[in-house]
């Protein structure tokens, strides 16, 4: 495949080029003057005006596989990724029933290996059936391929547990992902504790049941030394006590979502459960403050927490109604919308390359993944992204099975159009047809 005049991220420049791409590898790249000639038996893809990027990398996606396949499943889940412009995703262990156990760890890889689309990479529990009192076998299940360890949806509350959690963990290289929030002061909540909860009479989640999980587990690290992430932070206290914990040289890292950072709580209309997140969309305070973050490296990744549920299941009520909204096609254009406007102040404005780097190689890094680089000999995962089109979401015409956005019918800047697997076609939209030239008569697609 010959990708010609693509604008291609070099840093804060960009330079149009051509991108030669064979057996899933870039093996050749233009050079200023020097175009390169397609060839007899390759494909061309006509990529001027669009943006040549790294794949990007979810860090925290629910595929709904193996006894929720209604909502999700692994070769819907990668398709919706890829139609956003993702080729890695990492795939959340709270499934049904749980990855908490080689067999039915080595029955989601073969899921895997027979329908994604793009890479997937599993999370495997950190406690036997989410229960928070047992450890899994950790060692085996990293051994069989688990990239870390989560009870996403549930925190790990007993901190002797956590701790044992987290020495294993760093005796096997890996780390452990935290969904950092206290039930007890959660509660029954359905929404951010706020005037806009009291107005709704709905009960609320204060931004102290993040922060105090938080907290406690900052001093299990402390003692342990072992790699902890913090998976969709939402609230400013927490992102305080994150920023004196990075202060202090200890491994955390963090994550927030495009939610998260596009919403708040006074834009929930009505009692519209597609609005319904855990943790719950937070004030303008707190939003400014994750902006703030992101830009000065507090913050390090942009993680989707992509969560599908059924029309029925969001249509149970706000307060019935499970937490979570998908978001893999909408991430990037909307955060590189949101993050670069001109009416942040200079301090959080981002570059479109910084946040390009929070959707790539800030999650590889923490992962423990090589660097994603558009470079020769680099391993062919890309996204081809036209910045200047603007379209309306349509979640009926999506690829996800299920449409619990609450950005149905929002116009949007950018979209992906074309991303690249392992050098292979994994999504195109339907402008890209028209891209792909003939060469002598033969018209290719």
């Amino acid at each position: 495949m010959l990708i010609k005049n693509c604008q291609l991220f070099d840093s804060e420049s960009k330079t149009n080029t051509d991108i030669r791409i064979d057996n899933g590898k870039i093996v050749e790249i233009g050079s200023a003057g020097k175009e390169l000639k397609a060839l007899n038996d390759e494909t061309v893809f006509d990529a001027a005006g669009l943006w040549l990027l790294p794949g990007f990398i979810d860090l925290h996606t629910h595929l709904r596989d193996l006894g929720q396949s209604a909502k999700e499943d692994v070769a819907s889940g990668t398709k919706s990724a890829a139609s956003g412009g993702y080729t890695t995703v990492v795939a959340m262990a709270n499934t049904v029933p749980p990855i908490d156990n080689a067999r039915i760890f080595s029955q989601l890889l073969q899921i895997i290996k027979e329908k994604a689309v793009v890479k997937v990479l599993p999370i495997a529990c950190v406690t036997k059936g989410m229960a928070g009192s047992e450890l899994t076998e950790m060692a085996i299940l990293s051994e069989l391929g688990a990239v870390g360890f989560s009870d996403d949806g549930l925190p790990v509350t007993n901190l002797a547990v956590m701790r044992r959690a987290l020495e294993q963990a760093k005796a096997l290289g890996s780390f452990i992902v935290s969904h950092p929030e206290d039930k007890d002061l959660s509660g029954t909540g359905a929404m951010n504790e706020s005037a806009y909860a009291t107005a709704k009479g709905l009960p609320g989640v204060p931004t102290a049941s993040e922060a105090a999980c938080i907290a406690r587990e900052i001093e299990v690290v402390r003692m342990t030394g072992a790699a902890l992430h913090f998976a969709h932070v939402s609230a400013a206290a927490s992102v305080k006590l994150i920023e004196r914990a990075k202060a202090d040289g200890l491994p955390v890292t963090a994550d927030t979502t495009p939610h998260h950072l596009t919403l708040t709580d006074s834009e929930v209309p009505g009692y519209n459960a597609n609005y319904k997140m855990n943790p719950p969309l937070r004030s303008k305070k707190d939003q400014d403050l994750l902006v703030e973050a992101l830009k000065n490296g507090t913050l390090d990744a942009i993680a989707t927490d992509h969560a599908p549920h059924t029309n029925t299941e969001k249509e149970m009520g706000f307060i019935a109604a499970p937490c979570g909204i998908i978001g893999l096609e909408t991430a990037f254009a909307l955060c590189l919308e949101r993050l670069s406007a001109e009416s942040l102040p200079a301090s959080s404005r981002m570059t479109v390359a910084e946040v390009v780097r929070k959707f790539t190689s800030d999650p590889a890094r923490i992962l423990g993944l090589a660097e994603p680089k558009i470079a020769v000999g680099a391993t062919a995962d890309l996204c081809l992204f036209d910045p200047d089109m603007t379209w309306t979401y349509e979640v009926n015409k999506a690829t996800s099975k299920s449409n619990n956005s609450p950005f149905d019918g929002r116009e949007i800047k950018g979209r992906t159009i074309l991303t690249l697997c392992d050098g292979k076609v994994a999504y195109q939209f339907e402008t890209a047809t028209s891209r792909w030239l003939a060469i002598e008569g033969l018209a290719l697609k």
